[in-house]
């Protein structure tokens, strides 16, 4: 199998047929897989770094890196193969523009009633839930591979004992070698839980210096000041990523708020009195909308409400 037919597949230009023929070829020996992760992650940092490089090309046309600079945009070298060039003292001023780029930041911000899933420079895989920021550099070139998160991410880390993982949100620091865990954390309302499915974290909580370890199927959750480890229980509260909001072990105003967090929309009870019992079933898809969302809620229970799309705002009341 060559690389460049692993490239094509990772671009999503193969054909189904093709796509038949690499699934044959994973399951023929497990050390295809990790080739596989290999291409994917040069070619997720092509797609990074040519831009970066671009912007870094105009600051410095002065310094006369015209033709390399445009030589590896043009041919989307990722900026891993692109070290592999710089030995030597003809390459040194390119080789500190790289350094450059492996200090910059980049931001994603998840807009509302989407979510996401991208790879990081290391392979990690993250998924990122409806109003997520993250931030997390170009290039891991510290010892610590550092990502910071504000809103809900689910993040199935690749192993690395020499450089360990570490999302920093705004109550907790959470340090991982290599796990699957979903980490929620919001300045704005206050909250941080973070629950664990496979492998080992320890979270430690920034104002006071607490840490816990967890083990899979745990759970941890500040409440005031202190780390309060638990386990899971609702397995069904992580189907965000695959694109459902989940009713199952939840009230009417629980999914009411996960609703203004998903959808980004300001939703006023106006007088609703309801019973505050939990649903024992239940999950919609979040790409349907907030307005199928709410007839949903109709159905259920006796009550109405008016949707102001351009406002973003929608009104509830008894019926």
């Amino acid at each position: 199998m060559t690389e460049e037919f692993l490239y094509r597949y990772v671009s999503c230009q193969t054909t189904p047929e093709e796509e038949q023929e690499i699934l044959a070829w994973l399951n023929a020996d497990p050390e295809h897989e990790r080739l596989l992760a290999q291409v994917h992650r040069r070619h997720d940092l092509a797609a990074l770094s040519a831009p970066l490089i671009n912007e870094l090309y105009d600051r410095d046309r002065k310094n006369n890196l015209r033709h390399l600079v445009r030589r590896w945009a043009v041919a989307g070298l990722s900026a891993a193969a692109a070290v592999s060039l710089l030995f030597g003292g003809y390459y040194y001023r390119q080789s500190r523009m790289l350094e450059r780029l492996g200090a910059r930041n980049i931001t994603l911000d998840v807009p509302a009633g989407q979510h996401l899933r991208i790879s990081l420079p290391d392979g990690t895989a993250v998924w990122l839930n409806a109003g997520t920021r993250l931030e997390y550099p170009a290039l891991f070139a510290d010892a610590e591979r550092r990502v910071r998160v504000d809103g809900e991410a689910r993040f199935d880390v690749t192993h690395d004992a020499d450089h360990p993982f570490v999302v920093e949100t705004y109550a907790c620091d959470v340090r991982v070698l290599g796990t699957e865990f979903d980490v929620a954390a919001s300045r704005e309302r206050g909250s941080f839980t973070m629950a664990l499915f496979e492998g080992s974290v320890e979270v430690r909580n920034r104002q006071t210096d607490q840490t816990v370890r967890l083990r899979p199927n745990e759970t941890v959750r500040l409440e005031g000041s202190r780390l309060a480890v638990g386990r899971i229980e609702n397995s069904d509260d992580y189907l965000w990523t695959e694109g459902y909001i989940n009713f199952r072990g939840h009230t009417f105003r629980e999914i009411i708020d996960r609703y203004r967090q998903v959808y980004g929309v300001e939703i006023r009870l106006e007088g609703v009195t309801v019973p505050e019992t939990k649903f024992q079933w239940g999950k919609i898809h979040i790409q349907d909308g907030v307005d199928n969302a709410m007839k949903v809620l109709q159905t259920i229970y006796p009550i109405t409400y008016e949707f102001d799309p351009e406002q973003r705002t929608i009104v509830v009341r008894n019926r």
